[in-house]
């Protein structure tokens, strides 16, 4: 009878944990928007726009993590990353949380992911990430960038 009782309890503090997670770390907003105008189709390679370094606090370790976990998920759409004459140049722009906390996880509180047209020098697709309540923590032990790459690029390219 003992054991029934603790069994019980640890699922239902395991339920109230994952329901706290579920409110309080999935408060991320995903938008996107794009040019109408614009037909992806027949758009299949990418280069990475050169560093927004030198603008604010920067983290080189953030921009390379999501430029891996957007790569990945890119080559499984099909697209290819190349060095010349890309059809997509996609640059990244993103706003953190001041300096560090107290656990030393870097927060962000907005992450851009921009797709331009090269041949015109337009901007034609913007999927971001903003967090409602807290921010995204981009510590590697976590989910959080990689759940919110993939939550931003599920979206793109439009359908």
């Amino acid at each position: 009878m003992m054991t029934v009782c603790k069994g019980k309890k640890d699922l239902a503090l395991a339920v109230a944990v994952s329901l706290s997670l579920l409110i309080l770390g999935g408060c991320t907003s995903i938008k996107y928007s794009y040019d109408t105008g614009t037909s992806f189709v027949g758009l299949k390679t990418y280069a990475w726009a050169p560093s927004s370094a030198g603008y604010g606090d920067q983290d080189p370790l953030l921009e390379t993590n999501v430029r891996v976990l957007s790569d990945q998920l890119l080559g499984q759409k099909g697209f290819t990353k190349v060095q010349e004459k890309p059809d997509l140049l996609i640059s990244l722009h993103y706003e953190s949380d001041t300096g560090y906390n107290s656990q030393h996880d870097y927060k962000v509180r907005l992450l851009v992911l921009n797709m331009h047209n090269p041949a015109k020098n337009e901007l034609i697709w913007r999927g971001t990430a903003s967090s409602r309540i807290g921010s995204i923590n981009t510590d590697a032990s976590f989910g959080d960038l990689k759940g919110v790459v993939q939550d931003i690029l599920s979206h793109f390219p439009p359908k």
